[in-house]
This record gives C-alpha cells, structure tokens and sequence, in this order.
C-alpha cells in the first residue's frame, strides 16, 4: 500500500475548512461543544476551537485499530457521556471504512459528525468533511504519525 502524507499546511486548510462549515451551520457558536475523538482528532479540534473561539472542548476516547492497526469493533472508553446535541460537534482526522461514523451516529444521532478527511471507500459519510477526498489505495500518515 502507498503512503500518502499529510502535511502541518494541509491540516490546518482542512481544520479551517471545517471550521467555516461549521460557523455556517451552527446558530450559536457560544453554546456549541466540540468533541475530540482521540488521538486523531485532537489537534484539529483545538485549532477549530481556535479559529471559532469555542471552549467548551471535551474528548471522546474510541478504539478501533489495535497495535498491529488492524481494524476491530470500535470501543467507546470516554467517561464525560454528554456528547449529544444540536450544537455538538465530534471531530476526527479520517474516515476510512466508515465504521467509526457508524458508531458515532449510532449513539449521537443529533451531534454532527466532522473528518477533517474522508476516503473513497468510505461505507458512512461524516455530515461535514473537508473538500479532498483521498484514495482507498494510500495509507495515510499524519504529521503527528512521523
């Protein structure tokens, strides 16, 4: 499998990307909550919650890849459950399979999902994602990846 890298510039376009999404839809930035999936999410949370001035920030612990990156069921094992609403907003850096959005609407059915960046071959789309698509063929390796 290919390597495509994502670059410090490229993430923050796509943070700013999703932060005027997000701008647009939200009526009251004052009362939206962002949500970290961690890892990949947090540094384009916290440069969302940057450029919106939000800081109501909390983070979402889900497991979906064990240590050999193999794809297994996703695990939530946050412990703050109050990740549901209009103005919450859970932000990850990738939708591969589309099994972690899966989940995420699943059990958050009126937060809106955000990836900063959606394959392909993505099975379940995030209601907000930046404008590159990448391919099914790449693995992807972040700048915190390195």
């Amino acid at each position: 499998m290919q390597k495509q890298y994502i670059t410090w510039d490229d993430i923050k376009r796509s943070s700013d990307e999703i932060a005027e999404k997000i701008k647009s839809h939200c009526q009251d930035l004052e009362q939206a909550t962002l949500i970290a999936v961690s890892r990949g999410g947090l540094i384009p949370t916290q440069l969302i919650s940057y450029k919106l001035n939000i800081r109501d920030i909390r983070v979402m612990k889900l497991i979906s890849y064990d240590e050999e990156n193999i794809r297994r069921d996703t695990k939530d094992l946050s412990t703050d459950r109050l990740f549901d609403g209009k103005t919450v907003y859970i932000i990850d850096d990738l939708a591969d399979s589309g099994e972690t959005i899966k989940y995420l609407k699943e059990q958050y059915p009126t937060s809106t999902i955000c990836s900063l960046y959606t394959k392909d071959c993505c099975k379940y789309q995030p209601d907000m994602t930046s404008s590159q698509i990448l391919s099914k063929d790449n693995w992807i390796v972040f700048p915190w990846d390195e």
